[in-house]
Formats: C-alpha cells, structure tokens, sequence
C-alpha cells in the first residue's frame, strides 16, 4: 500500500500525516473525515449526531460505543476534546477516530460546538481502568 503525505483543513493537524492513498480492500480514507470548526458547525446544524469525547488513547471500546451511536441514515460527527495530562497529542486521536469506519466527520471541541453526547466522563472511567489493568500487569511481571 503506497502512504502519501497530507494535510488536512483541521487545525488538529499541523505536521504532515500518512494516510492510505487507495481505497478498497477495507481501508477506510479519512482524508476528507477531519474537518475545521465551521465545517462542524454546518454538519451539527444539518442534523448530525454530535458526540464528544478525550478517546485517549482509543481502545476498542471507544470504538463499540461509536458504532452504536451511529444511526442509519444520520451522520455522525465526533468533536475530540483534550483531557488533563493528555498521552497523545489531538492530531493523533483526531487521525484515529476518523479511522472508524463509522465516524462520518471529526474535529475539534470548540466553543459554539455543542455535543448531544458528551463521553468525556466514560473516557476518564475507560482511562482508569486500562491504567488500573496496566499496573496489575506490571505488577504480575515483576
């Protein structure tokens, strides 16, 4: 599969990133998914599903939780917000979300954007969790 460097119209990435230059065989492009805050605001208005969320770092259930929130016929538009003492930079988990073949559009949290669903509070459980697990692990290893 040939990578080619892009830049997408969201200030949530300002480096060059990879992504797949060919669709089929699964892939999904997110060239066109990450999009500014006016974009998000224009799809919010039309009707989208608007969820927010850290999705740091992304772990299958962020995932499941996304795929069920997606309604047929609706558009879903993920808005990434930044936890305290953030492990991935907002670029990266905006690059990842946007990965899932049912997130339709991805963007920043900003004021004016405001989501129906807010999984800021899931997302510290699920951080808790999988640091609670992490530390079990190392313990066992040790």
């Amino acid at each position: 599969m040939a990578l080619v460097p892009l830049r997408a119209a969201s200030t949530l990435v300002s480096t060059p990133v990879f992504r797949a230059a060919t669709t089929g065989s699964g892939l999904v492009d997110t060239r066109e998914k990450i999009i500014d805050t006016t974009q998000a605001a224009n799809i919010a208005a039309s009707g989208a599903t608007v969820v927010s969320g850290y999705f740091d770092p992304l772990i299958a259930s962020h995932a499941e939780r996304l795929a069920a929130l997606k309604l047929a016929g609706q558009k879903l538009l993920v808005l990434i917000a930044t936890p305290p003492n953030a492990i991935l930079p907002a670029a990266a988990r905006a690059e990842l979300v946007a990965a899932l073949r049912s997130v339709d559009y991805v963007s920043e949290l900003a004021a004016g954007l405001t989501p129906q669903i807010n999984l800021e509070q899931e997302d510290a459980e699920r951080f808790a969790e999988l640091l609670e697990h992490v530390h079990a692990r190392q313990k066992c290893a040790s």
